[in-house]
């Protein structure tokens, strides 16, 4: 009985402690902010799955890379607007906190770029 618990905690110790799910609240606090529609989202990274929630869109990148200071995504063909599909990249500094997403779409080929800073989200931050 006790090779079976040692054995399944053996099998799970690493899914637990090198889980790789991420939960970020980013903001944005930027001076010329007033004119986005965006100030702040939820940003969901699980580099397991390789998958990101971001906001209400959720895509599955080509690639995700982690180094010691950041995590850095590009997702191809994800359906951006309602009319045109396009390329997102982000990438999050592991030390500032500091988020930067750059959307493509393709029917104009117009790149937009939105720099949050984030943090763990903690259900009890909310404003409201």
């Amino acid at each position: 009985m006790h090779r079976i618990f040692f054995i399944l905690l053996f099998l799970l110790l690493p899914n637990l402690v090198f889980s790789s799910k991420l939960n970020l609240i980013c903001t944005n606090n930027y001076i010329d902010a007033k004119s986005l529609d965006v100030k702040d989202l939820f940003l969901v990274i699980d580099t397991q799955k390789k998958k990101i929630e971001l906001g209400g869109l959720i895509f599955f990148p080509e690639e995700i890379k982690e180094t010691e200071s950041n995590i850095s995504w590009k997702a191809s063909d994800v359906k951006i607007y309602e009319d045109s599909n396009g390329d997102i990249s982000g990438i999050i500094g592991r030390y500032s906190g500091q988020l930067v997403l750059n959307f493509e779409r393709y029917v104009d080929a117009k790149i937009i770029s939105l720099v949050f800073n984030c943090q763990k989200f903690q259900l009890n931050e909310k404003k409201f």
